[in-house]
């Protein structure tokens, strides 16, 4: 029982960590700070995508569902959870390169956001919200 239960927190918290890739440049712009949080898993999913090799929160995820007697899903997260389900099957590297585009979109306005607070500083404005 308790093998089912982690092998469901890891495939949550995977979900999570992707949903994160995705919108957390845009989540910086709020709260800076995360930015190397992010920065870390988008170089972690880059070297995944750019190097083809297996997942280690998907292995654990399977290592879980096997010791508690499940059989494991061929194949990776992305495509067993996602593709066909949030887009068509057999689209998942444009899915991919969407994600990827979000990113650079987020991350282009983190600077944008980034600058104008500095420079609203240095004028010595105010940069948080007005009360």
């Amino acid at each position: 029982m308790i093998w089912r239960v982690l092998a469901d927190v890891v495939m949550v918290v995977h979900g999570a960590l992707l949903l994160f890739f995705v919108v957390g440049g845009f989540l910086a712009w709020r709260w800076p700070k995360l930015i190397w949080l992010h920065l870390a898993i988008v170089v972690w999913n880059l070297v995944i995508v750019l190097v083809d090799f297996g997942c280690p929160v998907t292995a654990t995820e399977k290592f879980f569902r096997r010791q508690g007697g499940e059989s494991v899903y061929a194949g990776g997260y992305i495509h067993h959870y996602l593709e066909g389900h949030l887009w068509p099957e057999g689209a998942t590297p444009w899915a991919e390169r969407i994600g990827f585009a979000l990113v650079l979109i987020g991350y282009a306005g983190f600077f944008v956001v980034l600058r104008r607070r500095r420079q609203a500083k240095v004028r010595g404005e105010s940069v948080g919200p007005r009360t």
